[in-house]
């Protein structure tokens, strides 16, 4: 890890400072809450100017991993937040590096990760008598059951947790804030596989499987994997702007620097093929032929069945109706074309059958809350 740290904190310092901005506002929308008192406690992260006022720097970072946490949800955003913080007080002349980051765990031993590795270094929770700016936890839906200070650990977290500025979650490390009483009434994603869980257990909590993170005033809570790094990169952007948020994306080869309301699945990878045959043959046309002004009677015919055997047969078969698919799958060529060329909106909605890019843009407030130019630039900031 040090190696890679040097030999990017290298390519970061020779960057040249002068090239414009990507962007001057976060861009991270989170998704809408649906009744009014989540509304209301919903919010946009904007990107500051970094603070360069006395005293700013260094904020501290507090990262909590309880036992069995997954190793990629503690190292990756650990490296970043080092990366940055080094990064940052050479671009901002400071007198320190921005970031100080303390791993932490609930005793001053190592820390049990999950596969069988270990972390050694870290601090006792209880030891920890700073106020951190941000703390991170990360840990699995059982880390509870291997701690035995369960008492101590809740009352540290709520003190800790009154006094910071930001409070995340890193997959399910959720459960460990959860259980804490700290997420009581509040908005929350976490990795899809344990969101029913995740309901079920804690029914005080507003569980949305769907983006990669979310915030609900200072609580801000992740899906998992690489989840992490795209609200490690948020949180930095919050701090020190999108362009060093831009940067360390690129150091880490992010390809791209996705925003929280992003979904966690593809929704193409939700779509299933059907066993069907007839309708499986129909799918894969589908695709080849997304540029056709394609209606529900075209697809019934290519499929042989009368329109309302077919409209019958499809939802029984894949949940969803002919359209919705149809939709679905468009949007899904428009998002790659968006995120991976600079190909004009009019040319999208022509390739992906929309027919103009005022329906392409209507299809996509709908369903991804953003229109298309607003989404090409939050995922192709990086």
């Amino acid at each position: 890890m040090v190696g890679s740290l040097t030999s990017r904190r290298a390519w970061l310092c020779t960057t040249m400072d002068s090239r414009p901005s990507t962007a001057t506002t976060a861009r991270s929308l989170r998704l809408i809450a649906k009744d009014n008192q989540s509304r209301g406690r919903l919010q946009l992260v904007m990107a500051k100017d970094p603070g360069t006022s006395p005293g700013a720097w260094p904020r501290r970072i507090a990262f909590l991993a309880l036992p069995g946490s997954a190793l990629s949800d503690i190292a990756g955003p650990y490296e970043a937040f080092l990366l940055a913080a080094q990064t940052a007080q050479q671009r901002l002349s400071l007198s320190t590096p921005a970031y100080n980051v303390t791993l932490l765990g609930v005793d001053g031993e190592s820390i049990p990760t999950l596969g069988g590795l270990s972390l050694t270094g870290a601090r006792a929770f209880d030891t920890y008598q700073e106020t951190p700016d941000t703390l991170l936890i990360a840990g699995e839906p059982d880390s509870l059951g291997r701690v035995s200070n369960k008492a101590a650990l809740f009352a540290w977290l709520q003190q800790v947790a009154g006094k910071c500025r930001h409070v995340c979650s890193i997959c399910t490390g959720i459960f460990g804030l959860a259980e804490s009483g700290l997420l009581r009434g509040r908005a929350v994603t976490t990795h899809w596989q344990h969101a029913e869980s995740l309901a079920r257990l804690y029914p005080e909590i507003q569980v949305n499987p769907e983006p990669l993170f979310l915030r609900d005033g200072k609580f801000y809570t992740s899906a998992g994997c690489t989840a992490a790094m795209d609200l490690t990169l948020a949180l930095i952007e919050e701090d020190l702007g999108p362009s060093l948020a831009a940067d360390i994306a690129r150091a880490n080869l992010m390809f791209l620097r996705r925003p929280g309301r992003q979904a966690q699945i593809s929704p193409l990878l939700k779509l299933e093929m059907s066993h069907h045959q007839p309708l499986r043959n129909l799918q894969l046309w589908m695709l080849e032929h997304l540029h056709l002004p394609l209606t529900v009677e075209d697809l019934a015919g290519q499929a042989h069945m009368s329109l309302r055997n077919f409209a019958r047969t499809f939802v029984a078969a894949l949940g969803v109706t002919p359209a919705r698919f149809l939709e679905t799958l468009r949007l899904e060529a428009a998002r790659r074309r968006l995120e991976e060329t600079t190909q004009g909106l009019d040319q999208i909605a022509s390739e992906c059958g929309f027919g103009s890019s005022e329906t392409m843009r209507r299809a996509f407030l709908r369903n991804l809350g953003a229109p298309p130019g607003a989404y090409r630039r939050e995922v192709g900031s990086a």
